[in-house]
């Protein structure tokens, strides 16, 4: 065992001391609170679907109003899911405009918290009211239709960004999912109206989203767009191989485009063992999950809440914890600079997140992170919403 003399233990105090940020030494919380702060993308609406009342402190999910403030979460962009596996109530489209239909509703009970956002100058109203600034992306290019009326509708109900696939391709984008499937016989990358779409999209100032999408596809995009291009909520493939993460050249070729890159807090997309650990375990708990949904039924809130405890008692000890998510941060900041990164939750649309940042009140954590690992105050601001506001300014020529 080494043992230290006392002269040695006060150079090496004085030495961690000066290489720990100012900020750092400071309240991190009042740095967060001060900062503008947006996530990308929340999938909350699926549970108003299922009536959980967000407004208040909830005992279940990721997010709800009252966490979001805790969060120091200025602007949230609310996922509009269109599911292809069930429809309620019919297409993909009325799909979508329910659930826009459900969060015009949150506002009108809530207006006190949180308003509706399309612009700038709404963002800026809303920190002046200390509300929330909802802004609503969808996930899924099915969601139009194949109609450029349709997509025209969305935007004017609010709609800022659209994921062009999700793990599904429609008949003019492949998703991620299915090019990388060697059973996938279906076309490639955009087709003529795909072009047609992002096009559109540009002259409309709504946000492109390639996360879902497949490499040919994000190559197409950028190759047509000629405005930033984001990915809402995805991650380094190079620190982890899924399918779902971006690699090194998408990256870089992001970076050149102008746009950025949220990042996705899914542990399975941020450490490839613990999805191998993870989806074994899954499996291994599906009979005792299928007794829940017979007992308490597959759409109940009962089911979900004893779901999420079940599968945290068995997670917990393989859980990664908040730094796998600064890796892939600081990760990207290396390869392609500060400019191109974000934060894209996922919340409640994912069952797990790392420890330290199971929900979304508990955002600040990255910026004590963050300023632990030496980031300067400007470098914190980009990443946690100036880098946000550059594209979203540069998509919708506001100023």
């Amino acid at each position: 065992m080494k043992v230290f003399k006392p002269c040695c233990l006060l150079i090496a105090f004085v030495f961690l001391m000066n290489a720990v940020p100012a900020e750092a030494q400071n309240d991190y919380r009042s740095l967060h609170q001060s900062a503008l702060v947006v996530d990308m993308h929340a999938d909350v609406l699926l549970r108003l679907l299922h009536g959980v009342d967000i407004s208040k402190r909830t005992a279940t999910g990721q997010v709800d109003l009252v966490r979001m403030k805790e969060g120091g979460v200025d602007v949230q962009f609310f996922a509009v899911w269109p599911n292809p596996h069930k429809f309620l109530p019919d297409s993909m489209y009325e799909q979508s405009m329910y659930m826009i239909d459900e969060l015009e509703k949150l506002i009108r009970s809530n207006p006190d918290k949180i308003m509706s956002a399309r612009s700038v100058k709404d963002i800026q109203e809303a920190q002046r009211n200390n509300q929330i600034a909802a802004f609503i992306g969808v996930e899924g290019g099915t969601a139009i239709e194949n109609s450029l009326e349709k997509l025209q509708v969305l935007y004017d109900r609010g709609v800022r960004y659209i994921s062009l696939t999700w793990n599904d391709s429609n008949d003019w984008a492949s998703s991620a999912m299915d090019e990388t499937n060697p059973k996938y016989t279906g076309h490639k990358g955009l087709t003529e109206f795909g072009r047609q779409v992002i096009r559109r999209m540009n002259e409309l100032g709504m946000m492109v989203d390639v996360s879902h999408s497949g490499e040919q596809t994000f190559r197409d995009v950028i190759e047509t767009s000629s405005k930033p291009v984001i990915a809402s909520h995805s991650c380094a493939w190079a620190l982890a191989s899924h399918f779902r993460n971006l690699k090194d050249e998408q990256l870089k070729a992001l970076a050149k485009n102008g746009g950025v890159v949220f990042l996705n807090f899914y542990p399975g997309f941020l450490d490839v063992e613990f999805d191998k650990a993870y989806q074994a375990l899954r499996k291994a708990a599906k009979p005792h999950l299928d007794s829940l949904k017979v007992k308490y039924g597959a759409e109940t809130g009962k089911y979900f809440s004893e779901r999420a405890a079940y599968l945290k008692s068995k997670t917990d000890p393989i859980q990664p914890d908040i730094e796998v998510l600064f890796k892939h941060m600081d990760y990207i900041v290396n390869l392609v600079g500060e400019d191109h990164v974000g934060l894209g939750s996922d919340f409640d649309g994912i069952s797990i997140a790392p420890k330290g940042i199971e929900d979304i009140g508990q955002m600040p954590e990255i910026t004590r992170v963050m300023l632990e690992h030496g980031y300067s105050e400007s470098r914190i601001r980009k990443i946690l919403g100036g880098n946000f506001m550059r594209v979203f300014r540069a998509v919708t020529n506001d100023r």
